[in-house]
């Protein structure tokens, strides 16, 4: 039960970030999703595999943790470049 319930949240705020980074910023057609969201789906993945033996808020807390520092790392690499 606690995996199926981990799973389930780890996959909503996955997709959730996802189709965040399909919002249009302006600059017209986006063809894809941005360098911060795939850094911030790379880093919940991340994070709730870091955590995953703890139980089912531990893993949700590393995975929003992950989100955090692989979306705000992304996002300065892309700005500095």
């Amino acid at each position: 039960m606690k995996f199926a319930k981990t799973f389930a949240l780890t996959a909503i705020a996955s997709s959730a970030l996802m189709m965040g980074g399909c919002a249009n910023n302006g600059y017209g057609y986006n063809s894809g999703l941005s360098n911060t969201a795939k850094g911030a789906a790379a880093g919940a993945a991340a994070g709730a595999l870091i955590r995953s033996g703890g139980d089912s808020k531990d893993i949700a807390r590393g995975a929003i943790g992950g989100a955090a520092i692989g979306g705000a790392g992304a996002y300065i690499l892309d700005q500095t470049r």
